[in-house]
């Protein structure tokens, strides 16, 4: 065989089937999931103190699928254990914490149980930051970062599989976001949100800064429609993993029956050279990917569905295609939490009153819909919009 010939393949992505969150189901998919990978030993040494970074949105319980499970964050943490390394579970949650607010959160989201059963380490990301300089980013050249990050040996992702409203996907890349502490978030948001290709840029920008060792998705129970946090739970009965974000998002993608070049941190993975061009390039292990395939997963029109439409036309016709935020009244509890965590301060509340929107101000970086408490938000998508999507 001549050098030529010779095709190598850069991405590994090993899918595991796994139809409910029995412990000891869990545990034999993420290591039958992480065998072909080389398993967890491959990246972790004895006394290293590894950073389990969870998607912990919102304090929502387990079967909402907002978060990721905590059956799953145990099996991960036991067989860290089982290597010699300190394991660490956190994140950021949406719209920062307290010290008062994250303890509840890790309380209703089950990872408070999986703490004091295992005896792992337990981190709030807003407790303490600092800056870290990014030279080769495209977007920003200093980040404000949690400082636990910078200070792991190893980092593993625990994404969970779901729509997002600005981003149509959040995965593997997405749930690097957390890495930004407290409201640091908000700020981002307010100079990138508007553009969903910098926004992008700015996720891949952090993935490249901290890339995790490893990422292992919660694709058991996903969730479609209004993601990422008041979407409705779909039964997907998959484990995922990779060494590779990017790849392990291409796939997730796929199953989810989306063009992956309509997500947009795919689309600029690929720009960059740091991610697949199509799934030959992509080195599937376990199950077939084929037969996975979801064709009828409810998925979200957003700003990045316009990609293809003449500059012209959208220009021309922006207050019909307007994606906007609107209030069910009905559901509203008047808690704040929406006017709280709005970047651009384009929502007016008084307290024991209704929220308003102003959506001149507006940005669309929907952070009042995934922060709602009540699902009371929605991203209202008007049909010149949808059909200019399609």
């Amino acid at each position: 065989m001549n050098a030529q010939d010779v095709v190598v393949m850069a991405y590994e992505v090993s899918v595991i089937k796994c139809d409910s969150y029995d412990d000891r189901k869990v545990r034999n998919a993420v290591e039958a999931c992480l065998f072909p990978l080389g398993g967890l030993g491959n990246v972790i040494d004895a006394a290293d103190r590894v950073l389990i970074k969870l998607n912990l949105l919102s304090a929502k319980p387990p079967e909402a699928a907002v978060t990721t499970h905590p059956v799953m964050v145990k099996a991960v943490v036991e067989m860290v254990q089982k290597l010699g390394g300190t394991p660490i579970v956190g994140d950021s949650p949406g719209g920062g914490s307290s010290a008062g607010s994250y303890k509840t959160l890790l309380e209703k989201t089950g990872i408070r149980q999986i703490i004091e059963e295992t005896g792992c380490e337990s981190a709030r990301f807003d407790e303490a930051k600092v800056d870290v300089f990014a030279h080769n980013a495209k977007t920003f050249k200093k980040f404000t970062l949690a400082k636990v990050v910078t200070e792991a040996d190893v980092i593993i992702g625990l994404p969970k599989l779901k729509t997002h409203s600005l981003t149509r996907y959040t995965g593997a890349v997405k749930l690097l976001y957390g890495y930004v502490p407290g409201m640091f978030k908000t700020e981002y948001h307010l100079h990138a949100a508007r553009d969903v290709s910098l926004f992008a840029d700015l996720l891949l920008d952090l993935h490249e800064t901290y890339p995790p060792a490893i990422s292992i998705m919660d694709a058991i129970v996903g969730m479609e429609g209004a993601g990422p946090s008041n979407g409705n739970p779909r039964q997907i009965g998959l484990v995922l993993a990779s060494t590779s974000c990017t790849a392990l998002d291409y796939v997730a993608v796929t199953i989810m029956g989306f063009d992956p070049m309509q997500v947009p941190t795919i689309k600029a993975a690929q720009g960059r050279g740091t991610g697949p061009r199509s799934l030959s390039e992509v080195t599937l292990l376990g199950e077939k990917l084929e037969p996975l395939i979801l064709e009828d997963f409810e998925k979200i029109v957003t700003s990045s569905s316009l990609s293809n439409a003449p500059p012209f036309l959208i220009n021309s016709l922006k207050k019909l295609i307007a994606a906007k935020p609107v209030l069910n009244s009905s559901k509203c509890k008047k808690c704040g939490e929406c006017f709280r965590g709005c970047p651009p301060r384009a929502i007016k509340f008084t307290k024991g009153g209704v929220p308003k929107f102003n959506h001149k101000t507006c940005i669309r970086c929907y952070c009042c819909q995934e922060l709602c408490p009540q699902g009371a938000i929605a991203v209202s998508t008007p049909f010149m919009r949808r059909l200019i999507g399609r």
